[in-house]
Formats: C-alpha cells, sequence, structure tokens
C-alpha cells in the first residue's frame, strides 16, 4: 500500500468537536495550497464515535470517509505503519509549543471558508428557525458558555474552562437592542437564559440535534464563545468569534483572524493579580487542568457581565464598519501580543484580544490607561471615550481629531 497515493488521516480526539473540525479543516486547506496535493485521503471513523455524525458526514465530500465498523476494523492495523498515516497531533492538540492551526488561517488569507453546508441543510435551517419564532431574514448571534453538562467524565480535569451562561445577558441585551437575535448553544440540560424577545434557547427546542448545531454556528453574524470546541465550527465557516473566559493564559487568542477574545483573570491566593508578563513567563500560562491551578495558588475569575458586553460592543462595531482605533490601544495590542512566545498555544494567532479589556488591564501590562473606544457611534445613547488623536475607524478611515 505505501506504494499507492492512499494515506490514511489520523484525527487525534475525534470525540471532542473542536478537533473533528480544525484538524480536517487544516488538513484540507493545506492540500489545497499544495502540501498534500499528491496524496488520496482516508478517514477511518465510525458515526459512533464522532463528536458530531453531521459533520464527520459532510467531510465524506472532501476526502474518502469509510465509516463501517467492520471496515475499519479491518483496515485500523494499517494506520499503525507511520508511511501510511498522516498525524494531525500538531494542529491543535500540542503542549508547549504553538499549535500549527494558526498558520494555515494565515496562508489562507482572505479566501472563501473551504467548509461549506449544502444548500439543502442552509434551507432546512432556515425553516427551523422559522418554526422557533425568528423572523425570515433576521440576523442572528450564537451563545455558549462550557458547563459540566458537556463532559460529566472528564469535568474535574477542565473544571477552570466553564464560566456562566448568565453574565452574557448584557451582551444578550445589546444585540436584541441593535436589531439582532440570540440563540443559546449547549447541550440538554443546560441552564437556561432569562426569556425575552428575542432570545431562542435552543437546547430546550425539539429541534436540538447534530445538523441544528453546524448550521447555527455557521450562519451567525457572529459566535459569542470561549474556550469550548464549539466556536471553532464558527471558524471553520467563516465566522468570527468574540470569546470571554479565555484559559489558560497560552490559549487566549482564537484561532481565526477576525476573532477577539478576552482571558479570565488570574489572581493568587491573596488577592493580587500579577502582570500579565509574569503570567506569560511561568508555567500557570499552559496550565490544561484544573488542578495544577490549585496546586500552584493560582485562583481563576470569571469575566464580568461589563467585559463581556464591551466585548461584543467591540464585535458589533468592528462588524458594522464603526469601531474607532487609537494608537494608543494599538501600543496595549502589541505589548500584550509581544508577552507570547513560541511555546504558547496561540502564539502568532491573527486574531485579537478586546480593547476595552486590555485598557481596563493595562496596569498589568506595565502601562498607562489607554482611553476606552468601545462606546463608538454604533453604540446608540452612550458617550464616546476618545484619545486627543486622530481616530481610525474598522474601514480604516480618518473621522477626524477629536
Amino acid at each position: 500500500m505505501s506504494l499507492t497515493r492512499y494515506r490514511f488521516v489520523v484525527i487525534t480526539i475525534p470525540e471532542r468537536i473542536g478537533h473533528l473540525a480544525i484538524e480536517l479543516d487544516w488538513f484540507l486547506k493545506q492540500r489545497a495550497l499544495g502540501q498534500f496535493a499528491a496524496i488520496k485521503p482516508i478517514v477511518l471513523l465510525p458515526y459512533s464515535e464522532a463528536a458530531n455524525p453531521a459533520l464527520l458526514r459532510l467531510w465524506g465530500n472532501y476526502l474518502t470517509l469509510i465509516s463501517n465498523p467492520i471496515a475499519t476494523t479491518v483496515l485500523k492495523p494499517l494506520v499503525y505503519f507511520e508511511s501510511l498515516r498522516i498525524d494531525l497531533l500538531s494542529v491543535a492538540c500540542t503542549l508547549d509549543e504553538a499549535a500549527q492551526y494558526q498558520d494555515v488561517v494565515k496562508a489562507w488569507g482572505d479566501r472563501p471558508p473551504l467548509f461549506k453546508l449544502p444548500d439543502s441543510l442552509n434551507e432546512k435551517g432556515r425553516k427551523a428557525l422559522e418554526e422557533l419564532g425568528m423572523p425570515p431574514g433576521a440576523w442572528f448571534v450564537c451563545i455558549h458558555a462550557r458547563d459540566g453538562v458537556y463532559s460529566p467524565r472528564d469535568e474535574h480535569l477542565h473544571v477552570y474552562r466553564n464560566s456562566d451562561i448568565a453574565k452574557c445577558l448584557a451582551a444578550v441585551d445589546e444585540i436584541i437592542a441593535r436589531g439582532g437575535w440570540c440563540v443559546r448553544m449547549g447541550e440538554r440540560g443546560t441552564a437556561s437564559l432569562p426569556d425575552r424577545p428575542g432570545l431562542i434557547n435552543y437546547p430546550d427546542t425539539h429541534l436540538k440535534s447534530d445538523w441544528m448545531d453546524l448550521y447555527l454556528a455557521s450562519q451567525a453574524r457572529f459566535f459569542l464563545g470561549n474556550t469550548s470546541g464549539l466556536c471553532l465550527i464558527a471558524t471553520i465557516s467563516g465566522v468570527p468569534c468574540a470569546l470571554a473566559n479565555m484559559a489558560p493564559y497560552g490559549a487566549c487568542y482564537g484561532m481565526g483572524s477576525k476573532d477577539i477574545s478576552i482571558p479570565k483573570r488570574l489572581t493568587r491566593l491573596n488577592g493580587s493579580a500579577p502582570k500579565f508578563a509574569e503570567i506569560f513567563a511561568s508555567n500557570v500560562a499552559s496550565f490544561r487542568f484544573a488542578e495544577q491551578y490549585a496546586e500552584a495558588g493560582w485562583g481563576i475569575e470569571e469575566n464580568t457581565e461589563e467585559q463581556i458586553r464591551d466585548l461584543v460592543l467591540e464585535m458589533l462595531d468592528r462588524l458594522d464598519g464603526v469601531f474607532q482605533e487609537t494608537s494608543d490601544a494599538e501600543r496595549l495590542q502589541q505589548a500584550f501580543r509581544g508577552l507570547l512566545t513560541p511555546r504558547h498555544y496561540t502564539y502568532g494567532a491573527p486574531s485579537r484580544i478586546g480593547e476595552a479589556f486590555l485598557s481596563q488591564h493595562a496596569a498589568e501590562l506595565g502601562m498607562p490607561e489607554a482611553p476606552r473606544t468601545i462606546m463608538s457611534i454604533g453604540s446608540p445613547n452612550r458617550e464616546i471615550e476618545t484619545s486627543n488623536e486622530m481616530i481610525i475607524t474598522a474601514s480604516g478611515k480618518g473621522i477626524g481629531s477629536q
């Protein structure tokens, strides 16, 4: 078989939707860019072992998928020959080194996303949203917070990544005020958001399904999420993500080029907050398990409702082309980005940290606080705080000296 062009592509953790999404997206984009053009890729994976069978079925449109349990059992011994397999471990499952996925994001540039839902599934999804009360043509945002319902068997390891979805309420209200709808994502049994016009608690409906998860994440205007793999369906679909409560710090950036994120706050046992430089220079920036934080004496605090709201306001204003950037805020961005090294998971990521968050924590960067700019002209009835300099909009045009 080594004399043929067939090779087995091995997904690292197919029972996690994030790995099932971006590992194959990385491979197929690299192939489109020329790296694996000479091979014929095969994926051996029964649907029962995939985090989202509907996603696995769609990947079968791009490569040879063998999902029959008997066939996969018979062929699996061939995967142990290194010459016959392509491991995707370094794409998104690295430790003390940067994940490779962000490299292909930069190489892919402004090309359209490779992953697309078929028209039939998009039409089915639109009808489902109308059934849930969303008007035809309305835009919506997916809202998601990782919790203990997602993976009970290893919850004790990853509990530090969880967050309270109720702290997204102020952001939800801002989205609805702008004319959008909010769709709460998650597993059945997760906490609901209080009912209000413009909000759909999707996991509580009869339409909760693997295919609908894909539709919502891939068709949203943006995805409000965190360090949970569901948001990566949006990433491979070209949908920007606003990511709150990111942890660990070495993985605080989003994978998409238009993503904006903010990390959780780390504190010492006495409640003091260390400088960001101290965090990134220590092993705590790469801790992957809850017990590591406890044993090392670190506390983890979730982002506040106001911080998540400001993150969403920035994303809305950027998408509307009215977000105002200043050189002071850009200096904070570069100072924070400069703290990451090649040993950090999202080193080199093309995304950004939320500007209001950086301004609020400028002292932890060792810099004076920059004027806040998230209350832009896109946010009605809000005061605008700017510095005494030329303001640059997201479109790159100056709008005058303030």
